[in-house]
């Protein structure tokens, strides 16, 4: 198996934008949560249309140069923001209906009120094209994030919602600490830490 070289993982600005949404979109077509909230196939770039632009300028954004992976963290002390606002409520409901809205608002209420109370990075979302899994983009794009880590000596944290990829979280030091099942007769999700190093 080739393994990529990490110098071809790079920090993504503001111009990266829609590669990162792209790839995320991609990586998240067949989540669990993402089809448990609807099945439309543009919900999870629109999910992320809403929540990178704020991960991206806390400058804690990876990218593969190839276009194959990204994923984006956040900083200890910051809280994930969305710009909920009238108009963007409205979008979605038009856009994926009200099930589908209390859906996505139930499995934000229960993660947020279930983060820890002690400063951590925190991995927002990580995710590899479809067409290049297996590939060891998913490990390079970890490692750059957790080399900020374990620079900072700070534990990391993060919410996995899917059941295969959590061999690949315990493979970089992540444990489960909880599975939660998410409201209305949802999925679970893992809350998963790693210790400082």
């Amino acid at each position: 198996m080739h393994l990529p070289d990490t110098s071809r993982i790079r920090r993504a600005d503001s111009s990266d934008l829609d590669a990162v949404l792209d790839i995320l979109a991609d990586a998240f077509e067949m989540d669990p949560v993402m089809r448990w909230v609807t099945r439309n196939p543009n919900y999870p770039r629109y999910v992320f249309s809403l929540t990178v632009p704020f991960c991206l300028g806390h400058g804690l954004t990876h990218l593969a140069e190839d276009g194959s992976g990204a994923a984006s963290w956040l900083p200890p002390g910051v809280a994930l923001e969305s710009p909920v606002s009238p108009s963007v409520v409205w979008d979605g409901l038009t856009r994926y209906g009200p099930r589908s809205l209390l859906r996505a608002f139930a499995t934000l209420i229960q993660t947020q009120k279930r983060h820890p109370r002690e400063d951590f990075y925190y991995l927002f979302a990580i995710g590899t094209r479809q067409a290049h899994r297996a590939r060891g983009v998913g490990g390079a794009l970890m490692r750059a994030g957790l080399e900020r880590c374990d620079e900072d000596r700070m534990p990391a944290y993060l919410e996995s919602s899917n059941m295969n990829n959590l061999p690949f979280y315990r493979a970089h030091g992540f444990e489960i600490v909880e599975e939660i099942r998410l409201a209305m007769g949802g999925p679970s999700m893992w809350l998963m830490w790693r210790k400082a190093r």
